[in-house]
């Protein structure tokens, strides 16, 4: 195992002569297996071996069992411990975590914190191919890309796994044919988590009924995917500098190359400007690259909310991505609207985007649209303000050519508007005129005519979540 060890490191470069490494160790096979292996060659590479124990809080008097047991054996190895405790139980109820999920990222802070406090350089974890062939099989399971059946890596900034070249049969014989005492951990073998159906019923059924070394062959391929994964993320990165910049808050994506841009690359693209904008990308999946990939396919004005208060809007020549405290849902609406301008509002739990804009008429088509969520509007006979708002006592809008008026409140009555809801409506006024009882009626003071030189062109979307 030691000769082992050493080509794993010299095949991967995991830790150098002299290196600091901080070693995350729970107790059981894999991670006392670890720790005896870097103990035996520490003098052989002149390295500073510490011991860490992350106690979960979680099993009583068997987790303070096992503290004890990784104290007593880094004492006797003449090695720093250091143990840190935390209630994961509590930390997975706040953070809205299962419990695996925040037993993992615990042990993470933890280490990267006792990395920084002892000025190490290396955090070693015990992971082996069967912890690999279960993560790539559990990822698969759960609708994964390419970046979660490549697995574990091998390395990854400070963290490295030196002992992903053994399977968990070879530890546990190892440590036996040594003498190396370790602790069983109960929950291993508790059919609740996910993990441990894959560990305990699909690995060795594979193992029994298809193919004795399937552990071993997923591995072979999560690797040869890792080393594809490394490739597509350099690739990924030149086609982010290519195709993104920043505008103050905003990032912005250029449409047209994106949309020429491989569907691979266009997600490694993708992937960096979610992890930009939301930490490790929480609450991300494959529906939000597809929402943002149809963007690019729209027209301009079209809008999408994503996770974590993020919204992405196609623009003429990009897709820009900013961050907007959700609209809470009011009652009352009242915007001044300026031209142009863009507007997001919250009506019965849907979000909608109302875009305001001025173009030539010479520069639109020749056919007024006559759809519900575009309205045109001659912007030469608006005499103030734009007002996105609420209907108020005495709002009217002009029926026809001859100018007659109407009340907006005699036309909701018709409409038979219960009186509950009337007060709930939008509408685009100008003063007490109103422009567009949205999404309905149009008032005929505004209408495009044949002298109509410049064309408020307003849309309302709902937006996809």
């Amino acid at each position: 195992m030691k000769e082992r060890l050493i080509d794993f490191n010299n095949r991967h470069h995991l830790f150098s002569r002299g290196d600091s490494i901080v070693i995350g160790v729970s107790g059981g096979a894999d991670s006392v297996c670890l720790l005896r292996l870097l103990s035996e060659i520490k003098e052989e590479y002149e390295l500073s071996l510490s011991v860490l124990h992350v106690h979960h809080g979680i099993r009583g008097g068997e987790a303070d069992r096992d503290a004890a047991f990784v104290e007593n054996m880094a004492g006797c190895l003449g090695l720093p411990f250091s143990l840190v405790k935390k209630d994961v139980p509590e930390v997975a109820e706040r953070m809205g975590l299962t419990l695996e999920e925040a037993g993992r990222r615990i042990r993470y802070e933890a280490f990267e914190e006792y990395l920084k406090k002892t000025g190490g350089n290396r955090i070693a974890l015990a992971h082996h191919q069967d912890d690999l062939a279960e993560t790539v099989l559990f990822h698969l399971f759960r609708g994964s890309g390419p970046r979660g059946l490549a697995g574990i890596p091998v390395k990854r900034g400070a963290i490295i796994r030196p002992l992903l070249f053994a399977g968990r049969e070879e530890i546990e014989s190892w440590l036996k044919e040594k003498g190396y005492d370790y602790c069983e951990d109960s929950t291993n073998a508790s059919r609740e988590y996910t993990r441990n159906k894959i560990r305990h019923e699909l690995l060795p059924f594979a193992t029994r009924e298809i193919n004795n070394r399937a552990a071993e062959h997923i591995v072979r391929a999560a690797e040869k995917l890792a080393d594809w994964q490394q490739y597509v993320e350099k690739e990924g990165q030149n086609a982010y500098e290519r195709l993104v910049r920043r505008d103050g808050e905003k990032i912005c994506l250029k449409v047209i190359p994106f949309h020429d841009t491989n569907s691979v690359l266009q997600g490694e693209v993708l992937r960096r400007i979610f992890e930009e904008m939301i930490p490790g990308a929480k609450d991300i999946g494959e529906i939000h690259y597809e929402m943002v990939q149809g963007l690019a396919e729209k027209e301009s004005g079209k809008i999408i909310s994503l996770p974590q208060g993020i919204f992405a809007v196609r623009n003429y020549e990009e897709i820009y991505f900013f961050r907007e405290t959700e609209p809470k849902e009011e009652k009352e609406v009242y915007i001044e609207c300026e031209v142009p301008s863009q507007h997001i509002v919250n009506r019965n739990g849907n979000y909608y985007h109302i875009s305001i804009r001025v173009e030539e008429r010479e520069n639109l088509p020749v056919e007024i649209p006559q759809k519900d969520y575009t309205k045109w509007f001659d912007y030469d006979k608006i005499n103030s303000s734009l007002l996105l708002r609420n209907p108020r006592e005495g709002d009217f809008f002009v029926l026809d050519s001859e100018g007659r008026t109407k009340k907006l409140n005699r036309y909701f009555i018709d409409r038979k508007i219960p009186a509950g809801e009337r007060a709930e409506q939008l509408v685009l006024a100008d003063g007490a005129h109103v422009l567009w009882v949205i999404p309905d009626r149009i008032s005929a003071e505004y209408k495009i005519t044949k002298h109509t030189k410049r064309v408020l062109v307003v849309t309302k979307e709902r937006i996809p979540r």
